[in-house]
């Protein structure tokens, strides 16, 4: 299949929608010889958090000059982002080469009597299949959901890190937080040791699964933590206590006192991995957060208008979103550029988002599972108006915000990818 081929062949399989398990994959992998076995992996669960991890565990790995893959979802503009080696996405062409050979693997265990496999999982057999054949020594993986049924789950990792959990996903992992945790908590592994922000019930939950499986746990606050940090205007400056070691000065470039945690998970689970990596030394490890990147969250694009991006789809991530615009911009007029899928709990959003003061422009996300912005102004308690598109939304924001303003746009990372272009050109 050419690139084209492949998305298309893709997009049919999406409209069967998700379906959690694990035999399908597994028979796919069985085909194409179990490729997640050819390399040593790092497996990252979580609600929030999990991208800007891998970003930064990835990003120290290659630095370490070791070669390393990446697997990420979603994507915000091409499907190629969601598959990398040493932070360069896979090309158009080595793209639906893999998915190619996925496609005769999956269509092989159907006529075996095995369901066609999800698209998710299609993708996550091309990420697995691709870093073997292209030589890959590490591989950092994010789970696409929950944990202990998703398709990712068939690896045993050096690590495993579940950075937080509050409600998201609800429909497939749980109406509790602790149930929710049950399933994030599926990735830990016997003896494999695990790493985790988690708090309260949650972390309780990963507690306990750990000490069945065996698993050292490692837990932010009471064996990590940040004990200091500075923002700046390219991010902050954090300062790290860890087992065994001194305590440590990180530059993360990143905003928000979240992305400080999320570092300190990544930094202690890469001291994890030093343990039986030699070549992850301090100096790397310190480099490679320095330069790591992480598009569409908190990404500010510096327009006479900054526009800030975020994602910011639950509660908690809303949350991280209006405290780190407080640091950052304390003083500007916010206009917002926004968007809830159906599934999301747009009244905890919007009430841990928005002022009374702020303007928001509600749009459609480029999904069907987008709600309507008429449907959401009858929930948000802010200044709103509606736009067709996230283009036309965008226009709205410029045009509405005063020399001494922001433009954020947020809601969902479907938006992102469409806003990106869009400002790429105006």
């Amino acid at each position: 299949m050419k690139y084209t081929e492949a998305l298309e062949w893709l997009a049919e399989q999406a409209a069967f929608g998700i379906h959690p398990g694990l035999e399908r994959i597994r028979a796919v992998l069985e085909v194409l010889d179990n490729p997640q076995t050819a390399y040593r992996t790092i497996h990252i669960a979580g609600t929030n958090g999990k991208g800007s991890v891998v970003a930064m565990m990835s990003s120290v790995l290659t630095q370490s000059g070791i070669r390393t893959g990446r697997y990420i979802s979603p994507h915000l503009e091409e499907y190629t982002e969601r598959i990398a080696i040493d932070g360069q996405d896979l090309s158009q062409a080595q793209f639906a080469h893999y998915l190619t050979l996925v496609r005769r693997a999956a269509e092989q265990v159907v006529a075996q009597g095995v369901d066609m496999p999800t698209e998710f999982e299609l993708l996550t057999a091309a990420a697995f299949l691709a870093f073997r054949e292209e030589g890959c020594e590490y591989a950092v993986i994010e789970t696409g959901m929950g944990g202990l049924l998703d398709s990712t789950n068939v690896i045993v990792p050096e690590v495993s890190v579940i950075t937080n959990v509050s409600l998201d996903h609800m429909r497939y992992c749980g109406n509790t937080v602790e149930e929710i945790a049950a399933h994030k908590a599926g990735i830990i592994k016997p003896n494999v040791p695990v790493v985790t922000a988690a708090r309260g019930d949650s972390l309780t939950v990963i507690k306990k699964t750990a000490k069945e499986k065996k698993a050292k746990c490692w837990v932010w606050g009471r064996d990590f933590s940040v004990e200091q940090r500075s923002p700046g205007s390219r991010g902050q400056i954090i300062k790290v206590s860890r087992p065994g070691q001194d305590v440590g000065m990180f530059f993360v470039p990143f905003f928000g006192m979240h992305q400080a945690v999320n570092a300190s998970v990544a930094i202690m689970a890469l001291t994890v991995v030093m343990k039986q990596e030699p070549r992850v030394s301090e100096d790397a490890l310190r480099e490679g957060i320095a330069c790591s990147t992480w598009a569409g969250r908190f990404e500010v694009t510096p327009k006479k208008v900054p526009v800030i991006m975020d994602g910011a789809h639950n509660e908690d991530g809303a949350t991280a979103l209006r405290m780190t615009l407080d640091e950052v911009y304390p003083t500007q007029a916010r206009v917002f550029v926004f968007s809830s899928l159906e599934d999301k709990d747009l009244d905890g959003v919007s009430k841990a988002l928005f002022r009374s003061e702020d303007r928001v422009i509600l749009v459609p996300a480029p999904t069907p599972r987008s709600r309507r912005p008429e449907d959401m102004q009858s929930v948000i308690k802010a200044q709103t108006e509606t736009a067709d598109s996230i283009e036309a939304g965008l226009a709205l924001a410029m045009e509405r915000a005063g020399e001494d303003a922001i433009v954020c746009v947020c809601g969902s990372l479907y938006l992102l990818g469409d806003a990106r272009k869009w400002l790429a050109i105006h």
